[in-house]
């Protein structure tokens, strides 16, 4: 069917609704009532019609750029969504593994180490102490345990650098709480405490590998399989 059989038949069938509609009673009874109608009236039923037409016309296209719009600001939504997910999911990746934090006793031998190596004199050692969590800024639960360093009659400089080289000694060891006084025989040297808190690290978890039994069972079905074939 080429273009103009199909526009003869669109042209047909619209004569023959539209001369149904003449012999409908409700045709007839609204053109009696728009002839009875005067002048001024018909006018405005004339332009009301016409304006009705053109809202059911117009509502159409309108309802789907409505939608449209709809769906627009449904997918710029998502999109922005997306783009903080791979936004956040780069910036967790980039952030560096903490290992697992050592024992106690170890950190406390290495912290006896660096105390050592010093040079610092018997009188200004105190001692280090294992102490309970009692910190309201990390809980409980997320710390292996907290030391305590108690040092005296240190000099800025060595005050200094013994926190720098305790901050240091592993990646999940934190300095937690640093207390400086002056010193009661000697005002020009502090007493120091150092409160390194042990953070609780969760192992990373392991993907499950394939089992090797089942990769084993399938090389030996295909030996077994072209082993009989060489037979036959």
């Amino acid at each position: 069917m080429n273009l103009e059989d199909l526009k003869d038949r669109l042209v047909s069938d619209a004569r023959q609704t539209w001369e149904r509609v003449q012999d409908s009673a409700a045709y007839n009874q609204l053109r009696d009532r728009y002839e009875n109608m005067t002048p001024a009236m018909q006018k405005l039923t004339s332009v009301g019609a016409i304006a009705f037409v053109a809202f059911a016309i117009l509502s159409v296209p309108y309802s789907y750029y409505s939608q449209s719009q709809d769906y627009v600001g449904e997918f710029e939504s998502k999109r922005m969504t997306i783009r903080e997910l791979l936004k956040v999911s780069r910036e967790s990746s980039d952030v560096p593994q903490i290992p697992q934090a050592p024992s106690m006793d170890i950190i406390r031998s290495n912290i006896e180490n660096q105390i050592k190596s010093a040079n610092l004199l018997p009188e200004q050692i105190k001692g280090t102490e294992v102490l309970d969590n009692n910190s309201q800024l990390v809980p409980k639960n997320l710390t292996e345990g907290v030391l305590q360093v108690s040092l005296a009659k240190l000099n800025v400089r060595q005050a200094m650098d013994l926190g720098y080289q305790l901050q240091n000694i592993n990646p999940s060891v934190k300095l937690k709480d640093l207390v400086i006084t002056a010193n009661r025989e000697d005002s020009r040297y502090f007493d120091v405490v150092y409160k390194l808190v042990a953070l609780a690290v969760p192992e990373a978890p392991q993907i499950p590998s394939e089992p090797t039994k089942r990769s084993g069972g399938i090389r030996d079905r295909l030996k077994n399989r072209n082993t009989e074939s060489g037979d036959e």
